[in-house]
Parts: C-alpha cells; sequence; structure tokens
C-alpha cells in the first residue's frame, strides 16, 4: 500500500474519531483467495495450457532434430572410427544444414510459445481481478452490515514489502464470515473425468548452441 493511501486511511480514522471511536475489524484477503475453490481450478488450468504448449507440433520435431544433430555430431568426432574425407565433407555439410534447419524452428516455435503465454497470463489476470473484486465488494458488505466503521486487509504490505499493521489489539476478524459467505456464493468449480496426459518433454535446447562439427 503506498504512502499516500496510507495517509487517506489514518486520516478517515482521526475524522471518525471526532465523534465516536471508530470500530475497526480486519479481513485477510489474501488468505481468502488461495482458499477459493476457483482459484486453485485456475492454477491447474494455468498449468495445463503451459504444459500443452510444449506438445505442439514444433516442440516435437525440434526435439528430434536436436537429437538427430547430436547423432552426426557425435559421428564427426567420433575419433574411434575416423570417416574418409569425402564422408567427413557430406556430414559436415548436412549437419550444417540441419542445424540452420534446426535454428529457423526454434525462432518460430518460441514466436509461437511467446504469444500463447501472453494469452494465458491475461486469462489469468483476468481471473484474478475478478476474484479479488467478489471478495472486497463482499467483505466491504459484511462490514457493513455488522456496523464496522473501517475495514483492514490484515495481509495487505506497504510498498516497502512491510507489512501495513504492525500490531492489532483484538481486533474483530471478519475473515470467517467472508469465507462462508464466499462458499454460498462461488460455486466449486466442476472436475472434468480423469485422462492420462501425453508426457510433456523438457523444454528443447536452442539449436543456435549447437558446436560446429568437428573433424
Amino acid at each position: 500500500m503506498k504512502r499516500p493511501e496510507i495517509i487517506a486511511i489514518l486520516m478517515a480514522a482521526s475524522a471518525l474519531a471526532a465523534d465516536a471511536a471508530p470500530r475497526v475489524a480486519i479481513v485477510r484477503v489474501k488468505e481468502i483467495y488461495t482458499g477459493l475453490p476457483t482459484t486453485e481450478a485456475l492454477q491447474q488450468d494455468t498449468k495445463k495450457q503451459n504444459e500443452e504448449i510444449w506438445k505442439d507440433h514444433r516442440a516435437k520435431e525440434l526435439s528430434r532434430m536436436l537429437e538427430e544433430l547430436k547423432g552426426l555430431q557425435k559421428q564427426l568426432s567420433d575419433k574411434s572410427q575416423p570417416l574418409d574425407e569425402e564422408t567427413a565433407r557430406k556430414l559436415a555439410r548436412n549437419y550444417e544444414i540441419k542445424r540452420q534447419e534446426a535454428m529457423t524452428l526454434q525462432k518460430e516455435f518460441e514466436l509461437f510459445r511467446d504469444e500463447q503465454e501472453k494469452q494465458i497470463n491475461r486469462k489469468m489476470v483476468a481471473a484474478m481481478r475478478d476474484s479479488l473484486k467478489f471478495i472486497t465488494e463482499t467483505s466491504e458488505r459484511i462490514a457493513k452490515e455488522k456496523g464496522f466503521d473501517l475495514l483492514i486487509d490484515g495481509s495487505g504490505n506497504t510498498n516497502t514489502g512491510v507489512p501495513f499493521i504492525l500490531y492489532q489489539k483484538e481486533a474483530p476478524d471478519i475473515t470467517g464470515d467472508v469465507k462462508a459467505a464466499l462458499k454460498d456464493l462461488i460455486p466449486a468449480p466442476t472436475t472434468p473425468p480423469p485422462t492420462d496426459p501425453a508426457p510433456v518433454g523438457s523444454e528443447p535446447q536452442k539449436p543456435a548452441t549447437a558446436d560446429k562439427p568437428k573433424r
């Protein structure tokens, strides 16, 4: 939380104190958000979408080409089975052609991957904002219903990373009330039947780093 926002809250509290001591309550927004079934579903869906990127045909083809390049490099550098000059020249030429093809495919896949990740992140941020908006609106409603004058997020930090609330003495906490209200308002996400996912390979290395053929 930034300094101007802190000052505004303190000024509001001071104004209320002019007539009577304000009734202040605490709510732990981070705890509520983390515990939402929709949050867990969002995390699982985001993970699945990121894994799907690496199932793209370009990623698979790139992995295959890298393995082929490794095989050619091994042939060219194997001193136990030396190649004649003509064979070595043909293998080296073939290696360089395939290396260039792999580099082109690598660039194409990286463009695809970056665009997919941007879309995934945009959806994730939008979903997070929707959930947090729902939490804050519900918290505000419950605080008003209970007659509190001020509601503070107990999990919030200042812009320096220090917790906003450094000390509190038995301040009412409506986190449980908000959780209960959201449980009734937000339906649990439906879980699709389990499937056996195809194995996801690790991120392929960049072909651009492949060594020049050694003869």
